[in-house]
């Protein structure tokens, strides 16, 4: 979630209080620690979502399957437009995601970066990228989504 230079320590703290709900657990179910993702926060990207990339997570090419890389934008985007919504969102559906695969994703740490487009009242609509290394390491994918946001207040 990038939304400006000035937000970097209120995403820091939605996110902390998002982790602290979830009591120790996954923040995003049982499915983030089969995978093996975490969350961070950087104050020129946003929200992180960090994986070592093992090759546990690879095709028989060697390279991660794609269903990996999809899962780490997917999820930077969803809770990106989660943690902007706040305590007001009950839950959250992905509604569309169309990526892209620039380069292979190869065993090691991969950073997953998300950014707000629109935040409506109803649906959210995000870009993702999926970096070697750090956020700022070379470009492996992209991708667009958009999440359906169920709000508490209806």
């Amino acid at each position: 979630m990038s939304t400006g230079p000035a937000s970097g320590a209120r995403l820091r703290e939605r996110l902390e209080a998002a982790l602290a709900r979830a009591g120790g657990g996954p923040l995003t179910g049982p499915f983030e620690r089969l995978v093996g993702y975490r969350f961070a926060v950087d104050e020129r990207a946003g929200l992180l979502v960090e994986l070592d990339l093992e090759e546990r997570h690879t095709s028989q090419y060697g390279v991660a399957h794609g269903g990996v890389t999809l899962v780490l934008l997917d999820t930077v985007g969803g809770v990106a437009a989660a943690l902007a919504v706040g305590e007001a969102l009950q839950r959250i559906a992905t509604i569309s995601l169309s990526a892209n695969f620039i380069r292979a994703v190869r065993p090691g740490r991969v950073v997953a970066t998300a950014r707000i487009d629109h935040l409506g009242k109803s649906v959210a609509h995000l870009v993702m990228h999926l970096h070697e290394g750090g956020a700022a390491g070379p470009l492996l994918a992209t991708a667009t989504g958009a999440y359906r946001l169920f709000r508490h207040d209806g």
